[in-house]
């Protein structure tokens, strides 16, 4: 067992009870996505999950360790097992997507190879390795605001590579992405997923992909899991439960 989430509650300052009591298991392997609506509290699932925000409580267990409230080292030490893709691909525009690749092992490099921006030949190595594996090492020279939004995101799939992570968070990866670019960038988590070993846990909206390529499914609405189980399990009447009377499936093909 990679995973555990054991009642997990997140309440904002705000006042905003983003998760209720949020409990499930991920086994190494998986391909795990979760749905649900805007708000359903996806997103921030997986930033208590990689400890971007702070649970209010509950706990997360990684790799068999309590990291609910771990701190400083300990801390640093597990979120470079767990890379995190976003929706808006948060690459530093101004460089080139080799250093933007490379930035996804800062958290490993000495202060002053990443200050002068000197690497081994084995890091560039393990950089261009990376973008092999997205299929855009041709890119490595250009800077990152040349590229196309799906280019885009194979880097930062690239850069979160280079952890060498045991857990891939992806956040909304293919939702500023059209549909054809969304099956590609799907197909390189998938690719991940099956040859590398790694495990992913993938936010998404559109249910044809969801089919395609999760392995298994959480729903969540209004901060509390309704559905967990298959995708293929999902029918008209589970998509009503989970978007509501009034939603309607659109495909990605």
């Amino acid at each position: 067992m990679l995973l555990k989430v054991q009642n997990l509650h997140k309440i904002y300052k705000s006042g905003t009870h983003a998760l209720k009591g949020v409990s499930f298991e991920v086994e190494e392997g998986e391909f795990l996505v979760v749905i649900g609506l805007s708000g359903s509290g996806k997103s921030t699932l997986l930033r208590c999950i990689n400890r971007l925000i702070e649970p209010t409580s509950g706990i997360v267990e990684f790799n068999g360790k309590d990291i609910t409230h771990i701190k400083g080292e300990e801390l640093r030490k597990v979120k470079m097992q767990i890379g995190m893709v976003f929706q808006q691909f948060n690459l530093i525009k101004r460089k080139t997507v080799l250093s933007n690749v490379i930035n996804g092992k800062l958290g490993s490099l000495k202060t002053f190879e990443s200050i002068i921006e000197k690497y081994s030949d084995e890091v560039y190595s393990e950089a261009y390795k990376c973008l092999e594996t997205v299929g855009i090492s041709d890119k490595a020279k250009v800077r990152a605001d040349a590229l196309s939004g799906g280019q885009q995101q194979r880097v930062a799939i690239a850069r979160s590579l280079m952890q060498n992570p045991k857990l891939l968070l992806a956040d909304e990866p293919v939702a500023s992405l059209d549909p054809a670019t969304s099956n590609s960038i799907m197909q390189y988590f998938e690719k991940i997923n099956k040859e590398l070993g790694t495990t992913v846990i993938c936010n998404l909206h559109f249910l044809s992909l969801v089919r395609r390529y999760a392995t298994r499914v959480i729903a969540l609405r209004a901060g509390e899991i309704i559905y967990e189980g298959s995708p293929r399990d999902i029918d008209e009447n589970w998509f009503k439960t989970i978007y509501g009377e009034e939603a309607e499936e659109v495909e990605i093909r």
